[in-house]
């Protein structure tokens, strides 16, 4: 203990004895004693004060160390000499958040100067409000300013109308850098003005919508395409060329007709896959599908006498191994009443999915249970699905039969698969063809119009036939 310690204690015990001489010490005292120094002594000293004193003891020790305070704050720190306030200007910028400040930053993103509008739009990024944001965003689409670093301002895209996106002064190439951050749903909406850009706009900006368009997703692209494909734009197909697509009908019939018309290079350039694109968590998922219907068959027998209703057969038929989907569909055709046709379309869509199904039995057991159960318009479309089946077998089998019943509406198809590059079906389609005749003419000049030199024979090798077959 130092003696300035020992003199303050020495002169506190003399003050508590009477409350004046307390209050006088107190005035007088100058703090050079650290605090904790005197609220040691302090505690000390009320034990033996006067009763009238240890009150005001007890008011100097709660201001040495208040009572909410925790035990390390000093009473020389707390009362520490503070820097001078900073002088606030009105044009401050970091000032907090207020409506006014927000009007200044808005004021200055139209500013003349470049420094001052790039200055505002990063404050406003920042800011909470949405409308502070699609201001800065509406200044990027505008050219005024450039987008923040990891602002997120993409998302605000959707609250922007496309009458306003269609206005002189929002630069499309800016709108396409913009979308390529949204995601699939919220591009959405923008994916049929990005087709019309991108169908008319000069290759610059061209270059940065195909980029948005190609950032979609690739089945929900083609499908946005459909019409355009269906009316022959084939210059969209650059859009999907080199990326997996999903296997449709209308997918199949571009690419038949591609074919027909001598294109066998882009035709080439789309990738169809027979199925979705499956995760590497997909076989676990399947092995998990598989156990549940095995005890699901399994469970079966338990109820002797009881035949599984329509929708159950339906059920195991659309999810079931594919054992199990042929017995569903046999069920299904012997349940058949008959001779009226079944007409629900939920059975019409199994078919038609079942038809596409990996395994040959499958598709074959589909395309019989078509015949057994549905009206002859219907089960000659399903039939015309097999043009495109991968065994050569079955697409000759597909051929027969739609031959044999006249079914016009399938001769484009069955014209392109004279490129077919199974020599088995080309002749098939070959017959086929001159089978239907006349009606097959003008399909079959179509093509030869168009088809490289090399390979014009094998169309006009039909329509010889079929002139050598009318004399």
């Amino acid at each position: 203990m130092s003696d300035a310690v020992r003199a303050w204690r020495s002169a506190l015990a003399d003050a508590v004895r009477v409350p004046d001489a307390l209050a006088d010490f107190r005035r007088t005292d100058d703090g050079t004693v650290s605090s904790r120094d005197r609220l040691a002594a302090l505690i000390e000293a009320h034990r033996g004060a006067d009763p009238g004193v240890r009150a005001a003891l007890i008011d100097w020790m709660t201001r040495l160390q208040p009572l909410d305070a925790p035990p390390w704050t000093l009473a020389e720190t707390a009362r520490a000499p503070e820097p001078p306030p900073r002088r606030v200007r009105a044009d401050d910028l970091d000032q907090p958040r207020s409506a006014a400040l927000r009007e200044r930053l808005l004021a200055m993103l139209g500013s003349a100067e470049a420094g001052r509008r790039r200055t505002a739009a990063e404050a406003l990024a920042r800011r909470p409000e949405p409308e502070a944001r699609l201001a800065v965003l509406r200044a990027y689409l505008n050219g005024r300013v450039g987008l923040p670093a990891a602002a997120g301002l993409d998302h605000a895209l959707g609250d922007i109308g496309e009458s306003e996106l269609r206005g002189d002064g929002i630069l499309r190439d800016k709108v396409a850098g913009a979308a390529v951050g949204l995601d699939p749903g919220e591009r959405e909406r923008l994916v049929p003005l990005l087709l019309e850009w991108w169908e008319h706009a000069p290759p610059a900006v061209a270059r940065a919508v195909g980029d948005a368009l190609r950032a979609h997703p690739a089945d929900a692209l083609a499908e946005a395409l459909g019409d355009r494909l269906h009316a022959g734009a084939w210059g969209f197909l650059d859009l999907l060329a080199g990326r997996p697509l999903l296997r449709t009908p209308a997918l199949t019939r571009t690419c038949r007709r591609l074919r027909t018309e001598g294109r066998h290079e882009l035709a080439d350039r789309l990738i169809l896959v027979e199925g979705p694109l499956r995760g590497p968590e997909a076989g676990r998922q399947d092995a998990a599908a598989l156990a549940v219907l095995r005890d699901r068959d399994a469970a079966l027998p338990a109820a002797p006498g009881q035949r599984p209703t329509r929708r159950e057969l339906m059920d195991l038929a659309a999810t079931g191994t594919p054992e199990q989907i042929c017995r569903a569909l046999t069920a299904l055709a012997e349940a058949h009443p008959g001779p009226e046709p079944d007409r629900d379309p939920h059975l019409l869509h199994l078919l038609g999915e079942l038809l596409t199904h990996p395994r040959p039995g499958v598709r074959l057991r589909a395309h019989r249970t078509a015949r057994a159960m549905l009206e002859r318009t219907a089960y000659l479309r399903h039939t015309e699905q097999l043009l495109d089946d991968p065994r050569p077998d079955v697409v000759r089998m597909a051929l027969r039969t739609l031959c044999r019943a006249g079914w016009e509406p399938a001769i484009p198809a069955v014209t392109g698969l004279l490129g077919h590059p199974h020599a088995v079906v080309r002749g098939a389609a070959a017959e086929a063809l001159a089978e239907l005749g006349r009606a097959a003419v003008p399909a079959l000049r179509h093509a030869a119009a168009r088809a490289r030199p090399d390979r014009r024979s094998r169309y006009t090798d039909v329509l010889d036939r079929i002139g050598a077959g009318e004399h």
